[in-house]
């Protein structure tokens, strides 16, 4: 029997994308972006097991660039001056892949070192940077630059990358094969300062300067993502995509995930449920996961009981441990004298739509901030854990915060763990990002508004609520001043115009970090955190939710603490791993 209100709901929002829909399959997904189309291309790809994924935003037509966004306003943000911002992630199958700015970077070795750390030593499955390095190779083709490019020292190591590919149904890392000549004086500056080191390759988990991909078709010079990777084209019988459709919540058998209740987008009376036989799979991302987890039943009991939802599972983590990078727009200079070009980087290379590679850098803070770095380090470490975490925060939660707390402690003392990341766009101005924030956030239903799925959830950034995030962004500013009067650049006697005179005492510059900063880079995760129960965990290293079983998440919410770096890219290599994990539990009663 198949689900006819679902099919008529598929003819009337892309006819030309027809599929007849069942009433159930092996595997369902709920988000066909990042993660979820990831999941669905390797599960169905041995044509064993059937695949549904759901997606709330529409399939875009063929050729038509997608740039549906979700329309959220976050919660007054008190470490900001009680400013909100918009929580800009993708509504349209490919998720926030299809439109993100195509940066694409992994971050650090030693932030899946912590990963494995904030596992609690599970000895059966690891996190740590071997072996996500394995799923990054897997996921990832990256295209090698033109030699033009070769006078601008641009590095890469064809050994952090996967096998060459020869169709287009892959992800693809491609440098552009324009570099602007004026980022040179940067990079021989940069590489001049105390404790700054050249990394091998944007892919090596190291820090230093570095040159980075896009997500790139080196084939068309289109966006590579999800969709283009993991779904168009392959035209398989057990691997279906239903899009324009919203999950309201998770269907269970006693405590087992039986399926999901769905509605085509728009139509709430017209709900079915499809039923899965092995697993639901929770892809919505590090804002609609824990919505759903929270609908279902599986949340914070205090905050379900208020919403009128029963519960299922206490489980107080979901929508806890919410992180994002923040950043300021601009730290500004103006030239006295503009740094001249060397005549051998005045070259030409032909621009064959594969953009630019642009140069950034990523930094401990002992580079960034010599003097300070243990002092911020110390008042970090003494701070009781639960002081700037959001009131009534359980004990588990905070637990696991502590744990979070004396690693963060111990590395920023160390030499291997960015606190600060920036591109050297080659004008004498910089976007630099605290790259590992300490402040936590939360993602939570509106209890007012009950069950209904319609109403977006309370997002809540909480960026700058603890002043260490503060203290880190103005050492980042002393750093860039740095950069930009001393060494190399001094000759060009640069002005400073933002911050700017007037802006010279830690406490005017805090004041300035407070009234610029931005909250999110669009890289939320944390939501539901792969940690012990005990610590506030959601999800344990296999990635089941706690408390039920054949339910798990594959998203950014997962990760324990963010990345230095994208998130996209780790988001791609997660789900080649859960796809592992779950084929592993696949014949197994779970």
């Amino acid at each position: 029997m198949k689900a006819w209100s679902v099919i008529l709901a598929c003819l009337a929002v892309f006819p030309a994308h027809i599929q007849a829909i069942n009433d159930s399959y092996d595997y369902v997904i709920v988000g066909g972006g990042t993660a979820g189309l990831t999941v669905g291309d390797r599960l169905s790809e041995s044509g064993k097991y059937s695949v549904l994924v759901i997606e709330y935003g529409y399939l875009e037509p063929d050729g038509q660039r997608p740039g549906t966004l979700y329309n959220i306003t976050s919660a007054p943000v008190s470490g900001l001056n009680n400013k909100t911002f918009p929580v800009s992630i993708g509504c349209v199958v490919g998720g926030s892949s299809a439109v993100n700015g195509m940066v694409f970077q992994r971050g650090n070795a030693k932030d899946y070192d912590v990963w494995g750390e904030l596992g609690g030593g599970n000895p059966r499955v690891s996190w740590s940077w071997v072996d996500m390095l394995m799923y990054f190779k897997k996921s990832i083709q990256m295209t090698a630059p033109k030699p033009e490019t070769a006078a601008f020292d641009l590095r890469y190591d064809t050994r952090y990358w996967g096998r060459n590919f020869t169709t287009n149904h892959t992800i693809f890392a491609t440098f552009g094969n324009v570099i602007n000549p004026k980022t040179h004086p940067f990079y021989e500056a940069a590489k001049r300062l105390p404790g700054m080191k050249v990394s091998p390759d944007a892919g090596s988990g190291q820090l230093g300067l570095q040159y980075y991909q896009t997500s790139t078709s080196p084939y068309t010079g289109a966006r590579s993502y999800s969709r283009t990777g993991h779904w168009d084209g392959l035209n398989r019988a057990n691997y279906h995509l239903l899009a324009a459709t919203r999950v309201s919540k998770v269907i269970f058998d006693r405590d087992r995930a039986a399926g999901v209740q769905i509605y085509p987008r728009g139509e709430k009376a017209r709900n079915t449920v499809i039923r899965a036989k092995k697993e639901v799979i929770l892809a919505a991302g590090a804002i609609h996961t824990p919505q759903i987890l929270q609908l279902s039943g599986i949340g914070p009991a205090d905050l379900l009981k208020r919403a009128g939802v029963p519960v299922k599972v206490d489980l107080p983590g979901v929508g806890y441990n919410f992180q994002d990078h923040t950043f300021i727009p601009a730290v500004a200079f103006s030239w006295s004298t503009s740094p001249p070009i060397p005549a051998h980087l005045n070259t030409s290379v032909v621009d064959d739509k594969l953009g630019r590679t642009s140069l950034g850098l990523s930094v401990e803070l002992p580079v960034v901030s010599p003097r300070s770095f243990k002092r911020i380090a110390s008042q970090y470490e003494s701070q009781d854990p639960a002081a700037y975490l959001p009131k009534g925060t359980d004990k588990t939660v905070v637990r696991g915060y502590r744990k979070q707390q004396q690693i963060y402690a111990r590395e920023m003392r160390a030499r291997e763990f960015s606190f600060l990341r920036a591109t050297l766009s080659g004008e004498p101005s910089f976007v630099p990002i605290v790259i590992h924030p300490v402040s936590r956030g939360t993602v939570l239903i509106d209890p007012a508004a009950g069950s209904d799925i319609e109403v977006e959830p309370i997002v809540d950034y909480r960026a700058a609520s603890n002043p260490t995030d503060v203290d880190v962004a103005v050492e980042e500013i002393k750093f860039l001043r740095r950069l930009m009067t001393s060494g190399d650049l001094a000759r060009y006697n640069a002005t400073e115009l933002a911050p700017g005179p007037g802006y010279e005492s830690d406490e005017a510059l805090a004041a300035w970090v407070r009234a610029n900063t931005i909250p999110s880079v669009y890289h939320p995760v944390g939501t539901a955190a792969k940690m012990p129960r005990e610590w506030g965990g959601v999800v344990a290293e296999d990635l089941l939710v706690y408390g039920v079983r054949g339910l798990s998440v594959v998203d950014a919410s997962i990760m324990p603490t963010i990345v230095a770096g994208t998130t996209s890219m780790t988001v791609y290599a997660v789900a080649e791993k859960a796809a592992d994990l779950i084929r592993l539990r696949a014949g197994r009663d779970i």
